[in-house]
């Protein structure tokens, strides 16, 4: 089933030329990846809400965001196993939560 069609007030048929930099071109590229919208929303929500996006955190590659998964796994191992009463080298898992927070470190600095 199709979407039900626009009243002509609320469709959008005028287009508008905007010549820009490669610099301007790239910044709109991160502020359309940071919000998840197009170019289009994003220039609508700065000229007409009088909103400009903008990465309040650098966006971080997606090896980055397992990496920090990963972490968080292994916290929650030793979390469970600390809880349980169990001693199963906790020492083991902080070193490895060491070395992971490492490379990220090591990307983010790059």
């Amino acid at each position: 089933m199709a979407r039900p069609t626009k009243e002509r007030k609320d469709q959008r048929y005028i287009r508008v030329t905007v010549r820009l930099t490669e610099a301007e071109s790239a910044q709109l590229e991160k502020l359309s990846a940071y919000a998840g919208l197009q170019a289009s929303e994003v220039i609508r929500e700065a000229v007409f809400k009088n909103r400009i996006l903008q990465a309040k955190v650098p966006v971080l590659d997606q090896q980055t965001y397992v990496e920090l998964k990963r972490i968080g796994n292994n916290i929650n191992q030793i979390a469970k196993h600390l809880n349980s009463g169990q001693d199963v080298g906790a020492k083991v898992y902080l070193e490895t939560i060491e070395k992971q927070l490492s490379i990220i470190l090591k990307k983010l600095i790059q």
